[in-house]
């Protein structure tokens, strides 16, 4: 068999899956254990995420934090000195940077290089590609339906769908060989966590929840994480978003998705999504997860072809309203035949 490709951002890496978790029992503290042997907690960033929350942050306290994650620091400059920015020239000083690029992409960049991106660190190729896929769709749709609820902050729930599958990324750290071999055996959505919870006793749900919570951060992060492939859990407008997030990042980038039925039903339910309204919302999503990636410096591999998704979704609607009108059919005929006997 062919060994996995790995994925690696330079030689200082630390060597993954060296000492791979053996088979259940191995509960998440174990795993995390092992995690903190490669990587350091990420407080500088998650303080600098929360400092940022406030519109009238001090920008001298943040740039004390960044300046203390050199690491993080780098990742910042590299980002406003990209062509994204096109800026006549290089900014060498964090400070600058900060005020160049405002607290939102501020704070998203610190998320994403001072969280994210340490843990992709080292991920095979085939589970790199497929994450950042579906972090970009779940935290684009998730942060877009929050927007049509008054109650809910779009940003956290950006922040919430970008952190959720966060638990693929950890599996794939510490039991690298084994844990690919498991992904790319089963359906993301679909038959992967209950594969994860044969083999190791939870799914990744569970262990991202798990290391949102020893990082210290605080919900609805941890609970995104944990609930985001059980909808019978999502009983808030922030997760139902990231839910529908969930279902999303595979209904947009799978042609013949079989769970475009259950993504339309629950859009349909819980933000009142109608056909047209969702491929308009695939639309508005397809733009901005190509913006996000571009944000990111990621590069998405396939593409979303809304066209062929609207035929596919006015084909179950059409397939679902005859089997309606069937059955109302067989109804009137059965009581007709009652009442005239």
């Amino acid at each position: 068999m062919q060994e996995p490709q790995i994925f690696s951002r330079g030689a200082d890496e630390h060597p993954v899956g060296s000492e791979p978790c053996a088979a259940a029992p191995c509960g998440p503290a174990q795993i995390l254990a092992r995690l903190d042997e490669l990587h350091s907690s990420p407080g500088a960033a998650w303080r600098a995420v929360q400092i940022l929350k406030d519109p009238d942050y001090d920008v001298h306290e943040v740039e004390s934090i960044l300046e203390s994650d050199p690491g993080l620091s780098a990742s910042i400059l590299r980002l406003v000195n990209s062509s994204a920015f096109g800026l006549p020239r290089n900014v060498t000083n964090i400070r600058q940077a900060i005020m160049l690029l405002g607290a939102r992409s501020l704070r998203l960049a610190v998320l994403s290089f001072g969280l994210v991106h340490r843990l992709t660190r080292g991920t095979p190729m085939e589970v790199f590609d497929d994450f950042w896929r579906r972090a970009l769709t779940t935290a684009v749709v998730a942060g877009k339906l929050a927007r049509r609820e008054s109650a809910t902050n779009p940003e956290d729930a950006y922040c919430a769908g970008l952190l959720a599958e966060i638990g693929v990324l950890t599996f794939c750290q510490v039991d690298t060989r084994k844990y690919l071999n498991l992904y790319l055996k089963h359906r993301h959505c679909q038959d992967l966590p209950v594969a994860e919870e044969e083999h190791y006793g939870f799914d990744h749900a569970t262990l991202g929840a798990c290391l949102l919570d020893r990082w210290g951060l605080p919900n609805p992060l941890a609970s995104a994480a944990s609930c985001h492939h059980q909808p019978d859990r999502c009983n808030t407008p922030l997760l139902q978003a990231v839910h529908a997030g969930t279902l999303l990042a595979d209904v947009l980038w799978m042609p013949r998705s079989p769970l475009l039925p259950r993504a339309r039903q629950w859009l349909e339910k819980h933000f009142g999504v109608d056909l047209d309204g969702f491929i308009g919302l695939a639309n508005e999503c397809k733009e901005e997860i190509l913006d996000s990636a571009e944000f990111f410096s990621v590069k998405l591999k396939g593409r979303i072809d809304v066209s062929a998704l609207k035929k596919e979704a006015f084909e179950i609607f059409k397939k679902a309203a005859l089997e309606t009108a069937l059955e109302y059919d067989s109804i009137t005929a059965v009581l007709e035949q009652r009442y005239t006997m």
